[in-house]
């Protein structure tokens, strides 16, 4: 097998293992959580994709892995020494903002601030949120510019991080409609919305490590030979 073979087998196998974590991960914390309501009667926070459990460990951590990568990025290409840190920077508050919950302690404050539903707080945070969350997915996307399955796998990534912000937008539909909030719609909201988000971030660090084998690729003696 030639050296540009190994590479596109190792893209490829790289991008199979990404997506297949993603998979599995969500399918796993969506049945836990389902154990969690349906035959644990809520009882087990570890499994509860609300309270902080497993998901939010996960979620965090997917999103302090992407900055990770973005870091080793930027020691690789020259041309990323900025975009990398401040992409690592971006994804290690988000990380820490989802592991406590940060958004929607602010959205909550504002909410008894201003005396409104704290359904509100679904829109709230999206709001205050949306320039730091544009400026980290554009400096994603040129951080891998130049590799096209990188900036496939990051779009697609950053598509289901909106989907996952949307769906719990359009949860206060289901508040304002004051569906019981143990009932099977908000259930499946629950775990579409934390499912969405946590594959999301799986597949944008996949897209990033996608792109730093690439760089490796490039500046081994090999392919300059």
């Amino acid at each position: 097998m030639t050296f540009e073979a190994r590479h596109t087998d190792d893209v490829r196998h790289l991008v199979t293992t990404g997506v297949a974590i993603a998979s599995s991960a969500v399918a796993l914390l969506s049945a836990l959580y389902l154990v969690h309501v349906y035959a644990l009667d809520r009882d087990t926070a570890m499994f509860d994709l609300e309270e902080g459990g497993l998901v939010t460990w996960a979620s965090s951590s997917a999103t302090f892995s992407t900055g990770v990568v973005a870091l080793l990025l930027s020691f690789i290409d020259s041309s990323q020494k900025l975009r990398g840190p401040a992409v690592a920077l971006g994804t290690a508050f988000l990380s820490f903002d989802d592991a406590n919950f940060l958004h929607e302690r602010i959205g909550f404050g504002i909410t008894g601030a201003l005396n409104i539903s704290d359904s509100y707080v679904q829109i709230i945070w999206p709001t205050l949120y949306f320039p730091l969350l544009v400026v980290v997915a554009v400096l994603l996307l040129q951080l891998v510019q130049d590799t096209t399955m990188a900036q496939r796998l990051i779009f697609l990534g950053l598509l289901a991080l909106v989907s996952g912000v949307a769906m719990e937008i359009a949860g206060i539909a289901l508040d304002q409609a004051h569906v019981d909030a143990e009932s099977w719609p908000w259930t499946v909201e629950i775990i579409l919305e934390e499912g969405i988000e946590l594959a999301g971030w799986i597949l944008i660090t996949t897209g990033a490590a996608v792109r730093l084998i690439t760089l490796a690729h490039d500046h081994s003696p090999v392919a300059d030979a």
